[in-house]
């Protein structure tokens, strides 16, 4: 400690306490609900209680703190009613209306000591506990988490805003409670008679400082202060109660849409909001219709793509975790479209935020996929590429198992595990996208060959084979007439990663793009040329060697 402090009269008089840290109490976005601190010249010491309407009134009117720390456990009391004696439960001991927020936690050394935040705060916000990093934890719209309290040993803050949602729905007050010892060198005679008590009251905040001299620390001070502070925090209105039915639901913040154009060019915009659409139930006659298109860049869904942990883009669905899912027509080439009133209805917020930023006027129409679902109730299988070859994908991953017994293709690694969901044809003309969708594309058919079943059908190879050979061998021991213009493909995919992802591009990378027929400036072009290859080629193989025909619909 700074020994400079001893002979400091502001130290002494505590005003850091009482002109900074007392008035921010209930201000800030975090809120201290338990502190310890000290040395040899102070001690500090923050608590808090929750307290009902009737014990607030009363714990007012004294300095003292309502629940000590340690205090408000379940408990029994005994006492005498009419001659006989009465034994009584108390569930959070035994002072009427008021109950601890943070319960610490000691077992006289036989366990080591923690800080444990009252049950029902953390089932009322539906809390994660996060031991390892002393987090309690909530969740938003797409499943990112939000800190609400901290807990560490000597220190337990919460999120003002959850915390005071908590008191509007349960109508309890939070009562904070500050305890602040310091010791001085400086004599009693130096200090101001009218300093040396003191009391201040103002609205739901009431301290008091005592200075006296030191006659039991057994160290060299002349005079130590005390103060006690109570601030008592009632409870915000019951529609700010955080929950339902009272949630503070950012979905009636509207956002508007592109939905056209006037006859000047100009664009049109109108709410995404269910409730102001017009549906086939006959409701606001004259508003767009719920199943108007919206229109986007494809880019609009990179953000999704970036994050498969938490986000899948499948054929005409967007789902994030088992939070929410929003149907959306991905089956074309150059946007992607939402009905208006799915934005409104199925997506949080911040996501129509988001997809707000890639809205663009109207281009052509829906996809036929989209429209034979939507409006004819028609089972159809998707024709963009990627949706195909993810289709295909699955679809002989789990036909040649059945029909051989062992899978042609073996489940990536743990990293990998949502390879297949993020083959798509890049959003952006980037060569970083193109590299990364021809790494996925030899993840999956190169990479994932099973080695060992393919090697054991195909019989004695040379020394050294890798999948690609022994997928050859295989396909030449059982005669497949194809095999030649497959096994060529593979080999190309092959290529292109060592040549192009993987190291300095070269003639071998360019003689690839070149015998694909696309230009080497158009990326999308590239991969979509490639999933058609690869699609076709997965298909041959399943059609011969598993016997399943394709289904019309």
């Amino acid at each position: 400690m700074d020994k400079t402090k001893l002979h400091n009269l502001d130290f002494l008089l505590q005003l850091d306490v009482t002109g900074e840290l007392i008035p921010k109490i209930g201000k800030e976005q975090w809120q201290t609900l338990y502190r310890s601190a000290g040395g040899s010249a102070h001690r500090f010491v923050m608590w808090c209680a929750l307290l009902s309407e009737d014990a607030a009134a009363i714990a007012f009117d004294h300095d003292s703190w309502d629940l000590m720390i340690g205090d408000g456990k379940p408990g029994f009391s005994k006492s005498w009613s009419n001659g006989k004696e009465v034994t009584t439960y108390h569930r959070f001991g035994i002072r009427d209306g008021i109950r601890p927020l943070i319960l610490y936690r000691t077992f006289y050394d036989a366990f080591p000591q923690y800080n444990e935040v009252d049950e029902e705060f953390r089932l009322y916000h539906d809390l994660a506990e996060d031991k390892a990093r002393g987090l309690l934890l909530a969740f938003d719209a797409s499943g990112r988490e939000i800190e609400v309290v901290r807990i560490s040993p000597r220190k337990v803050q919460a999120r003002l805003k959850h915390l005071r949602q908590f008191q509007a729905g349960t109508g309890l007050y939070v009562a904070i409670y500050i305890d602040s010892v310091r010791y001085s060198q400086i004599p009693l005679e130096d200090i101001p008679s009218d300093e040396q008590e003191r009391v201040e009251v103002d609205g739901m905040v009431r301290w008091r400082r005592n200075i006296a001299r030191d006659t039991f620390s057994r160290k060299d001070f002349e005079t130590f202060s005390r103060l006690l502070c109570k601030v008592i925090l009632p409870p915000p209105p019951k529609d700010k109660a955080g929950v339902w039915p009272f949630k503070e639901d950012n979905e009636h913040n509207a956002v508007a849409f592109i939905i056209g154009v006037d006859k000047e060019g100009n664009e049109v915009e109108h709410t995404s909001n269910p409730d102001k659409l017009n549906n086939y139930f006959g409701s606001n006659p004259g508003a767009p219709h719920y199943l108007t298109p919206v229109y986007f860049r494809r880019e609009v869904l990179s953000k999704y793509f970036a994050e498969p942990e938490r986000y899948r883009v499948s054929d005409g669905r967007l789902i994030c975790l088992s939070l929410w899912s929003c149907q959306i027509d991905n089956d074309l080439d150059s946007y992607v479209v939402v009905f208006l009133g799915d934005l409104g209805r199925d997506l949080p917020y911040d996501e129509r935020l988001h997809w707000r930023q890639f809205n663009i006027a109207p281009e052509g129409g829906v996809s036929e996929t989209n429209f034979r679902r939507s409006f004819l109730a028609q089972f159809t299988d998707a024709k963009a590429p990627d949706l195909m070859f993810r289709h295909e994908y699955a679809r002989i991953s789990s036909d040649w198992e059945s029909s051989h017994g062992w899978p042609l293709f073996l489940l990536p690694a743990p990293g990998d595990a949502h390879l297949l969901d993020t083959v798509r044809i890049p959003v952006t003309n980037s060569q970083a996208e193109l590299d990364e969708q021809i790494g996925h594309l030899a993840k999956l058919l190169v990479d994932s060959l099973n080695e060992k079943a393919l090697s054991a059908q195909a019989g004695p190879l040379e020394e050294r084979a890798k999948g690609i050979r022994k997928l050859a061998g295989f396909l030449e021991k059982t005669q497949f007439s194809e095999r030649e213009s497959i096994i060529q493909f593979f080999r190309d995919l092959q290529t292109l990663r060592s040549t192009g992802s993987a190291h300095r591009k070269g003639s071998g990378y360019e003689k690839i793009i070149a015998k694909l027929g696309v230009s080497p400036t158009r990326k999308p072009d590239t991969v979509r040329r490639l999933l058609e290859k690869a699609t076709a080629a997965l298909r041959a193989l399943r059609l011969h060697y598993c016997g399943k025909q394709e289904y019309t619909g």
